[in-house]
């Protein structure tokens, strides 16, 4: 993969905290994360539930919600999306959960409104008992290509999948 999640300050310090709450185990749990304690990251943060398959939007960062044009906590991934897009992230959430390791997903966007996105995610498992992954700590960073800094296009924008990278990663930066 091309880009270097490692040197991106968000998804950098989102994986360092979640390694210091890992705490000798091999994942972290849900009650060891408060956002709150990485207001710089804060924005750029999501907790993803999975419940009976389906996975659900518990915490979405204002960063997020500015970006997608809307703040979808509470709501499930196959509400919110159809066909391609629930699949790929479904697969992509559905590979954290059975692999119970952290992933990286880069997926460029081409808007309705003729805006080049790039997403850069980082996703981390948490579980409760020690082996069942029942959370995702995910971190999201953009690049805004053509029109960068277009008011007020998120709202009406639909995104629509261009390309995506994805891979299993380690838990470290090379430290």
């Amino acid at each position: 993969m091309g880009y270097d999640y490692c040197i991106n300050p968000v998804l950098a310090g989102t994986l360092a905290y979640w390694r210091g709450k890992r705490a000798g185990r091999a994942l972290p749990s849900r009650r060891d994360i408060d956002p709150v304690e990485v207001p710089a990251l804060l924005p750029h943060l999501q907790l993803i539930e999975t419940a009976a398959g389906r996975f659900r939007y518990r915490l979405i960062g204002t960063a997020l919600a500015e970006a997608f044009g809307r703040d979808y906590t509470g709501h499930y991934l196959d509400e919110l999306f159809a066909g391609g897009r629930a699949d790929t992230m479904g697969g992509v959430y559905r590979s954290i959960v059975e692999t119970r390791r952290p992933a990286f997903l880069r997926s460029r966007y081409l808007t309705t409104k003729s805006v080049d996105l790039v997403a850069n995610r980082l996703y981390l498992p948490l579980s409760d008992d020690g082996e069942q992954v029942n959370m995702i700590l995910g971190a999201l960073t953009f690049e805004f290509g053509a029109l960068e800094s277009v008011s007020g296009v998120w709202g009406t924008a639909r995104l629509a999948p261009a390309g995506t990278e994805f891979e299993l990663v380690d838990a470290d930066c090379g430290d």
